[in-house]
């Protein structure tokens, strides 16, 4: 239908007032008869005259045109938009766009596909194209007609992009091509385009759309070929004005893109040379520090990702990486500054000129000069975030050295919520990362921060805005994970104040759901509560052992709250494994009556754990509610992975630089979950009643969690093993001290001591070793060996070894001595074994004692000892064996002659209570043959062995020393003497393990100080094997002495325990 030429139609005031003058009814019957009639020129002079009335009675009259029930505007609009002839379709689509403010005329808008209607303005109509050639005539007019339709259609596009109505019409191919296409092939076109791209890109859902369109290949070729240089030529600044413009936003797509895993090619050499060359626009500046940012941040080689961005890059040389690092170190220091005039409202005369047209003055508090505010603000922020991602990089760190890089807070002092969201989300993803934990400092930084900011959402007029509580909760639900954290969390009374902070929180957004909110806090607690030195009573941080936190009483009543209420099952399934953590009476029972519990526990931790994430990921399984999965599912009825293709998948993660964190886990495990099991697990290990049944059920699983489960779970895995081997028979033997001298003699095979060496005791000579082997160390004068500075208790044993925290002292850990789950060792049933070479002195003219134990100060008894007496003949020496008893009396036994040779020594001391060795008094055995003395007790206290204070007294060659904390049996004694080989050792566990390959395993978490330490103390326990000393150097010896130099106090004891159990 062509258009009717018509008489043009009568102006003036009267017609325009007449037109003012209509109802809606009036004006949509006006406009229905110049449809009717095709008189485009009419049409327009209404909307022309009615636009000062529409403007006047906004919105409510241009709701009443939609709006009328028999009739609306937008049926007119229909036939002008839909129009055959371009000029009714450009006036339809002019018009339309002023409607796009009511939300009733974008849904009728989107109904009649008013989008794909308005794209037939961007092609060229039929003719256009035979005339394309005269480029003085028709060809030109009609290709300056065609650009300016593309522009409307772009400038529309934009528009529309504000509205979510408009979303999956603007995510059309046809819309994609369209702002593609005038991106490359209309210059005026370009920032409006880059433009639309930025609005589409803030809905996440649309990028995979970018993809299939190839739009992030489009922008990349946009951004590496788009000059960015100020020109030289005044004439040239208008269309680089727009180049500047699309630039930044064509940088902010890509940026967005990167930010949420999709794949778009960014041209690094460009991103460099426009850092290099300091663009003039504050705009670009902030962009293209946000587009580096996620780059980097989204690095699987960060360093990498840097030395490509350099100018001057080639190949394996590192040209140019420090003049980079500078070049952002410059532009640190002058955000920073700008940061402080900006604040200060002072010396802004620089930032008040446009940068685009430097003779054009910027108002101050004017929007343009907010915007320019807000640039800063940006360009702040995530630089400050670049260099916490750059920070915990050696390479790149040792290389700010010299730089004076300072000032690293300031993006905390900000307060747009998109930008705290940033630093927030920074913080949180780095705090996860295993490079990120070795950065004790920066760790604690971060840790004082995110809590000013739990402050400062507690203060009455709070800056802090509500939509970021949940982040800073989950960061530090995060930060909790960390031992060292938690003291720092109960130091600042965490509960007391996350319980202020939901409250209020929940005060001011009743209709939002609390549970993300409830549950980030029950993590952090939970965490909190299960650092050893607030659930173990033995490790004290303070002078009273029986100090916990949180306050024990009140946290279970709120447990118990949990378990009854109506919660998700995350909040029951953590407030139950605590409460059974807590309420340590139920373990108080025979194997047999907590097994049950035991294997329900570990089968819900096998399902659940992190270490499990590949498979449940790769089988496709839907993410438990709220990161806890089935409590039924047990590890026998699903899929699970030999460990051998866990340690392949932990070395391919190592080689890939690709870490396992909370946040990815919590996808399809229950990593907090987990930790508080693992926490349990750990206590009972030290039980010599649980110690066979995880032997047999839960071995393998803990080393695959050390394998592959995030740190935090392989921390307390490692801590299991390291219990499972102090005190480490399987048979309840209690197995408190065990100086096997088969190569060191400063290593407790019971794990429970570190031993201290006086003087230089000699390694038995080839071929006289116990067991055939190099077994036996031969004390000579001024040689010992110190149990403990305090003397050695079988019944109070030390609990220095029961933990390792990174930032705990030995001092810390044995506070007290072990605190036992059942009833504790008696004082009196003790049992002292040691194999000795007779004869003792190899002296022939010394007629010293020979001192095989003396007790610890005051006193300084000498325990057990040997003197010598010369016979009648004055030739014949005659060795006496002599006790010194609890009265203080020397008591001389009589015993028959020894052979040359190896022979065993046994003191047993008991009561009529002990079932093995019912007596009171104390038994004394060299090999078959036996002393009894009735009422008659050595002191339980063993300081030194080998020799007494004097260093005078060395009693010569000795193996295999021990102290059990109960009586031996006569029959255990017999089987002791008929022993030949080291087969029936109490060290069953440590030989498993090593047939495992534990040490291969636990040498790859050394990254993390958390689990650094914790595997340290499991393998210093496994090196205690010697066939196991020279795997463990081979694996890990490096990074042990790398370790020495640990800052953190028990990673460096840990490492020198291993290196002296290597020795």
């Amino acid at each position: 239908m062509g258009q009717t030429e018509s008489a043009p139609a009568q102006t003036g005031p009267s017609d325009q007032e007449k037109v003012m003058a209509m109802t809606s009814i009036e004006f949509i019957s006006a406009l229905k008869s110049a449809c009717g009639e095709n008189d485009l020129v009419r049409f327009g002079e209404l909307w022309q005259y009615i636009e000062q009335k529409r403007a006047a009675l906004h919105p409510n009259f241009d709701a009443e045109l939609i709006n009328e029930n028999k009739d609306s505007c937008i049926r007119h609009l229909k036939f002008a938009f839909r129009h055959t002839n371009t000029s009714w379709r450009e006036m339809g689509v002019r018009i339309c766009k002023t409607f796009f403010h009511l939300r009733e005329a974008r849904e009728k808008f989107v109904n009649l596909n008013f989008t794909s209607s308005m794209m037939f303005l961007t092609m060229p109509e039929q003719g256009d194209e035979d005339n394309s050639d005269d480029v003085d005539g028709a060809g030109k007019e009609a290709s300056a007609k065609q650009e300016e339709f593309q522009l409307l259609v772009a400038e529309t596009l934009l528009q529309m992009a504000d509205y979510e109505e408009f979303a999956e019409e603007l995510c059309s191919t046809s819309v994609l091509n369209f702002l593609c296409i005038a991106l490359n092939q209309t210059p005026a076109a370009v920032e409006i385009a880059t433009s639309t791209f930025v609005k589409i890109s803030s809905y996440p859902e649309n990028l995979a759309l970018f993809l299939s369109g190839s739009v992030g290949d489009i922008l990349d070729s946009f951004f590496k070929s788009t000059p960015y240089k100020r020109p030289h030529h005044e004439e040239e600044c208008v269309q680089w004005a727009k180049d500047i413009s699309a630039l930044s936003s064509c940088a902010h797509t890509m940026g967005t893109m990167i930010r949420y895993g999709y794949v778009c090619k960014v041209d690094r050499v460009t991103v460099g040379a426009m850092f290099v060359s300091k663009p003039n626009s504050l705009r670009l500046v902030a962009e293209l520090v946000r587009l580096f940012y996620w780059m980097c941040r989204t690095s699987d080689d960060l360093f990498e990702t840097i030395k490509e961005t350099a100018p001057g890059h080639s190949g394996e040389s590192l040209e140019g990486v420090d003049t980079f690092l500078f070049l952002l170190v410059q532009l640190w220091d002058k955000s920073v500054t700008l940061q402080r005039k900006l604040q200060n409202r002072n010396d802004l005369e620089d930032f008040l000129i446009d940068d685009i047209d430097p003779s054009r003055k910027i108002e101050l508090d004017s929007e343009e000069f907010k915007d320019k505010q807000a640039y800063a603000e940006m360009c702040l922020c995530y630089l400050n975030c670049l260099w916490w991602l750059l920070l915990p990089h050696r390479q790149v760190c040792w290389r700010l050295r010299n730089f004076e890089l300072k000032d690293l807070h300031c993006a905390f002092e900000l307060r747009e919520q998109n930008l705290l969201q940033v630093c927030l989300g920074t913080v949180r993803h780095l705090l996860d990362l295993a490079e990120v934990q070795e950065c004790h400092e920066l760790v604690s930084f971060f840790a004082e921060q995110l809590l000013n900011f739990v402050d400062m959402a507690l203060q009455e007029k709070s800056t802090f805005p509500d939509k970021q509580i949940p982040l800073l909760l989950e960061g530090l639900s995060i930060l909790s994970l960390q031992r060292g954290m938690q003291s720092m969390l109960a130091e600042f009374s965490i509960r007391d104040k996350l319980a202020s902070l939901v409250h209020a929180w929940h005060k001011r957004n009743r209709t939002v759901q609390p549970w993300r909110v409830q549950l980030s806090v029950l993590r952090i607690l939970s965490q909190v509560a299960v650092h050893p030195s607030h659930r173990l009573g033995w490790v004290a941080m303070s002078n009273d052992p029986a100090e916990v936190y949180p306050p024990r009483a009140e946290f279970e009543q709120e447990l118990e709250a949990l378990v009854t209420g109506r919660y998700q099952e995350s909040f029951k399934t953590i407030a139950s494994l605590l409460l059974t953590m807590f309420q340590e009476r139920k373990f108080q029972k025979e194997i047999t009556d907590v097994e049950t519990t035991f294997h329900s526990i570990l089968d819900w931790w096998y399902a659940n754990t992190s270490a499990r994430y590949e498979e449940e990921k790769l089988a496709g399984e839907e993410p438990p509610s709220g990161g806890a999965g089935d409590a039924q599912a047990t590890a026998a009825g699903r899929h699970t992975q030999p460990l051998k293709q866990k340690f392949a998948i932990c070395i391919q993660r190592i080689a890939e630089n690709r870490h396992l964190g909370s946040i990815e886990a919590l996808d399809y495990c229950a990593p907090y979950e987990c930790v508080l099991a693992l926490s349990l697990f750990s206590r009972l290990a030290l039980e010599p009643k649980f110690k066979r049944l995880m032997l047999e059920h839960a071995l393998e699983p803990l080393l695959g969690c050390v394998c592959t489960g995030i740190w935090a779970e392989a921390r307390e895995a490692a801590a299991t093993l390291a219990n499972l081997m102090w005190m480490p028979d399987l048979d309840r033997d209690h197995l408190v001290c065990w100086l096997k001298f088969d190569g060191s003699a400063t290593v407790d095979a019971a794990n429970v001591l570190l031993p201290i060496k006086a003087g230089e005791p000699r390694r038995v000579k080839i071929g006289k070793g116990m067991y055939r082997s190099t077994w036996g160390m031969e004390f000579v004068k001024n040689s010992c060996i110190t149990l403990h500075p305090d003397g050695f208790k079988s019944y109070s044993v030390p609990s220095l070894l029961t933990t390792a925290s990174p930032t705990d002292t030995f001092k810390v850990t044995s506070q007290s001595p072990y605190h036992w789950l059942d009833e504790p060792p008696h004082p009196r049933h003790f049992t002292v074994t040691c194999w000795f070479y007779w004869p003792l002195n190899t002296d022939a003219n010394s007629q010293d004692p020979s001192v095989l134990l003396q007790s610890s100060a005051p006193e300084r008894l000498t325990q057990i000892y040997v003197s010598y007496e010369t016979e009648e003949d004055k030739q014949t020496v005659k060795a006496v064996w002599t006790l010194v008893d609890h009265t203080r009396t020397e008591r001389a036994l009589k015993t028959p002659p020894l052979s040359p040779g190896w022979h065993l020594l046994a003191l047993v001391s008991s009561t009529n209570r002990c079932t093995a060795q019912p007596f009171n008094g104390t038994k004394f055995f060299l090999d078959d043959f036996g002393v009894k003395l009735e009422n008659v007790w050595v002191l339980n206290d063993f300081f030194m062995v080998g020799n007494d204070i004097s260093g005078k007294k060395p009693f010569g060659l000795i193996a295999d020393f021990r102290i059990y904390a109960r009586s031996l049996s006569t029959e255990e004694i017999q089987k002791m003497v008929q022993a030949d080989c080291t087969d029936d050792h109490p060290d069953q566990i440590a030989r498993r393990l090593g047939d495992m390959d534990a040490a291969k395993i636990l040498a790859q978490r050394l990254d993390v100080p958390d689990s650094a330490a914790e595997s340290l103390r499991a393998l210093g326990s496994l090196a205690t094997l010697a066939t196991q000393r020279a795997n463990i150097l081979n694996v890990c010896g490096r990074e042990a002495l790398r370790l020495l130099d640990s800052p953190l106090p028990m990673i460096h004891r840990q490492a020198a325990r291993l290196m002296n159990n290597l020795a």
